[in-house]
Formats: C-alpha cells, sequence, structure tokens
C-alpha cells in the first residue's frame, strides 16, 4: 500500500479549481482517466449539463458489486484573503494539507481513487466487482451527477461506499431529508404614511413565521425514531462535544441530539417590499427544514399548510426524504468490523444533517455508507484541510471493506 500517494493525490486534486458555480470537472476527469489508463482500467464518460461530466469505471464481472463514490466539485472558497495559503494550492504543510475541498471531498475522492488503483489486479483474480464513480454536481444538488446517473439507469450494485468526510474512525448510515420551501405573503399598497389603507405583506409574514415555528414544534412533539438512527444520533450528538467548548457554545449534548432527531427550522432568505415609504404587498421567506427519518417532507409541508389558514402561499423548493441503512446490512457491519480491527476499537455511528448523493442510492434500494477521511466541520470552511494521518487511516480502511466485502484473496 502505497500510503504517500494518496497525499500526492489529494494535494493535485484539490490544484484543480473545480468549485461550483460554475461546477466544471473536465480538468478532474482527465486527471482521473490518466490514472485509470496507467493502471488498464476501462471507464465510460457520462455528460447531463455542458462542461460536469462523470465517470464511471468498473473493475470485475462476478458478484457482490460494492460501489465507490466521490463528488469532484467543490464550493467556492470565498474571501482569499481570510486563507493562510491560496485554496487551490494543495500547499502540505507538517501534517496537513490545505485547500478548498480538502476535506469535502478531494481527500476522499483521492481515497477512493488509490484504493481502485491499487486493488484492480487482485479484484480481477476473484469473482466480485468494483464499481469507482467521480461525479459531478453534488454541491448544488446532485441533479448533472449522480441524479443523472441514477435516472438513466447507470448505476448497478450490491452496495456502496460514498467517501464524504465522516471522520476516519466513524461511519454515517443515514441522513435528514431535505425539506425546503416558499412561503409567500401578499397585501394590499398604500401610501406609508398612512398604512392603515393598505395590508402589508411583511407584517402577515411575521404572522405566518409564528404559525409555521409552532406547526413544526407541534410535529417534532409525534416523531417517533427508527431504533438504528436512534443509535446514530446519539453517537452523532457525541461528537460536537469538542467544538462546544472550544466555541464556548451555550449547548449541551442534549440539545444537540434533540436538534438532529427532530425537524430543524431555518428562515434562510426574505425578501419583501419595494420602498420605505410604500406599504409591502409582496413577502416571500425560503424556509430550510431538515426532515429526521420518522417523517415525510409531503406531511409537513401539508400540515404547515393547514396551519397556515390563508395567511400564506406554501411551494416547494427542494425535496428529498430522510433515509439510512439499516445496521443489519453487509455494508455496515463490515466497516465496523474494519475500522475496529485495524483501530483497534469500536467505531462510531453517524447521522448526516446535511443531505448527499448517499439518498440517491439508498431511493433506488442500494445500502449505503458514508466513509471517508476529514472532519465535516472543516468542510466549506476558510482554511480547509484534511490530515495526512486522517488520510492514511482512511486508506487502510477503505482497502480493508473493499476485500472484506468482496472477499477478495490472495492466490
Amino acid at each position: 500500500m502505497n500510503e504517500d500517494f494518496v497525499v500526492k493525490v489529494t494535494s493535485d486534486l484539490i490544484k484543480i479549481n473545480s468549485q461550483n458555480p460554475p461546477g466544471h470537472t473536465n480538468e478532474v476527469v482527465n486527471y482521473i482517466k490518466d490514472l485509470l489508463s496507467i493502471h488498464g482500467i476501462k471507464y465510460e464518460i457520462h455528460e447531463f449539463e455542458a462542461n460536469k461530466p462523470n465517470l464511471i469505471a468498473k473493475i470485475g464481472n462476478g458478484s457482490p458489486t460494492l460501489i465507490l463514490n466521490g463528488h469532484m466539485d467543490v464550493v467556492p472558497p470565498g474571501d482569499e484573503s481570510k486563507w493562510i495559503y491560496p485554496p487551490f494550492s494543495g500547499k502540505i504543510v507538517d501534517d496537513k494539507i490545505f485547500g478548498r475541498g480538502a476535506t469535502d471531498m478531494k481527500g476522499g475522492l483521492a481515497t477512493i481513487l488509490v484504493s481502485t488503483l491499487e486493488l484492480s489486479d487482485l479484484i480481477e483474480k476473484n469473482n466480485g466487482s468494483l464499481v469507482f464513480i467521480a461525479s459531478a454536481d453534488e454541491e448544488v444538488g446532485g441533479h448533472a451527477g449522480m441524479q443523472g446517473l441514477v435516472e438513466n439507469n447507470l448505476i448497478k450494485g450490491d452496495a456502496a461506499l460514498i467517501a464524504e468526510p465522516s471522520g476516519y474512525n466513524r461511519v454515517s448510515i443515514g441522513e435528514k431529508g431535505l425539506c425546503q420551501t416558499k412561503i409567500v405573503t401578499r397585501g394590499l399598497p398604500s401610501h406609508g404614511s398612512m398604512p392603515i389603507l393598505g395590508d402589508n405583506a411583511i407584517l402577515k409574514m411575521y404572522k405566518a413565521i409564528n404559525l409555521v415555528k409552532e406547526g413544526v414544534e407541534e410535529l417534532n412533539s409525534k416523531i417517533v425514531i427508527p431504533e438504528d438512527v436512534s443509535i446514530a444520533i446519539k453517537e452523532t450528538a457525541n461528537t460536537y462535544e469538542t467544538i462546544i467548548k472550544e466555541k464556548k457554545l451555550n449547548l449541551s449534548v442534549a440539545d444537540i441530539e434533540n436538534q438532529i432527531k427532530t425537524i430543524s427550522f431555518n428562515p434562510g432568505v426574505i425578501r419583501g417590499g419595494t420602498k420605505i415609504n410604500v406599504v409591502p404587498d409582496y413577502c416571500e421567506l425560503e424556509l430550510d427544514m431538515r426532515i429526521p427519518p420518522g417523517c415525510l417532507c409531503e406531511n409537513v409541508r401539508n400540515y404547515i399548510k393547514n396551519k397556515l389558514n390563508n395567511v400564506a402561499e406554501i411551494y416547494p423548493i427542494d425535496t428529498s426524504n430522510a433515509n439510512f441503512t439499516s445496521l443489519n446490512e453487509k455494508i455496515v457491519k463490515t466497516a465496523l468490523n474494519s475500522i475496529e480491527k485495524i483501530l483497534g476499537k469500536n467505531a462510531d455511528l453517524h447521522i448526516e444533517t446535511g443531505a448527499t448523493d448517499g439518498r440517491y442510492l439508498r431511493n433506488i434500494g442500494i445500502p449505503t455508507i458514508i466513509y471517508g477521511p476529514g472532519e465535516l466541520f472543516l468542510a466549506h470552511a476558510y482554511n480547509e484541510y484534511v490530515k495526512i494521518n486522517d488520510l492514511k487511516m482512511a486508506l487502510r480502511i477503505t482497502e480493508d471493506i473493499i476485500k472484506e466485502y468482496l472477499n477478495l484473496k490472495t492466490r
């Protein structure tokens, strides 16, 4: 196992600017193609939006089939003056690699790519199959990436590992649902000096926000979380203890656990009014709600609609229901065993509070875990980095997961 190679590949990938927008992945695909070609691995390119190619490589012909997935796009770096090193430098300093995407998720992409390259010959000599997928567009919803691949029936497999940052000692088995919703209130304009003659849409929105919040709290009192997910939620909450102490937050681990296992309520964007001296006749709110397993977004929206009772209109923005993989699935057991074997201690379970490409795979019946290097709190942050030790440990564990899941034997 060439652990230094995964460091080089991570740095190389960070140096390729694939920020989204625009999310162009041509250069990343070319880099991956070159490495696959050197190892004689065949691949396919599928493009659903200009300059956003996806790459699929398959090794072996037997069963079972394990999918490895990582996305190639990254979020924009923001104000570059706030970075210690240029965000696309891939700078290696001591035990860290700095740059946009180091954690989310050029490091994880490098880990599964190097695993694929190193195990390709062994897989060919055995019965199992490995599918490597480098996908586009994840940072803006995956519509030109994994969603397109799934909708075009281009993905087949018995289980999947997505190398998003989980921490090398944790396995994520699921994620909360995405229930992003627009609330609209309408009124009647009049001169600002005589608001009594109009109907203020912003004041109506104030009432609507309180009604929606009240509705969410009512729903939260009724949610029943599946047992597998409850275990993962508790262990996820425990990982926030250090962050709470470092940031001196007035929160407890119990507060974090309660946030994860309930519907979150975040009014993210509000627009309304045309001029200070005009009573506004229109106001809209973009509301971000994350839904735990145990309820459906459609039911949440319907409940809120009834709660609003003509005070406001409600429209969907983006939707995906909560999804998770059972602890009884082979891929979960394999990952937990590999971590315990290599680290000498039990792995932690995790639940994602945000959406990942895992939803597209779980929704077509493919048991999916998230396992990759890096800590999620570093994702999308200034001075993002991944620790070299995390990369190397994740590489060892990922390769062991592949060997055990596919039952690879040295002959």
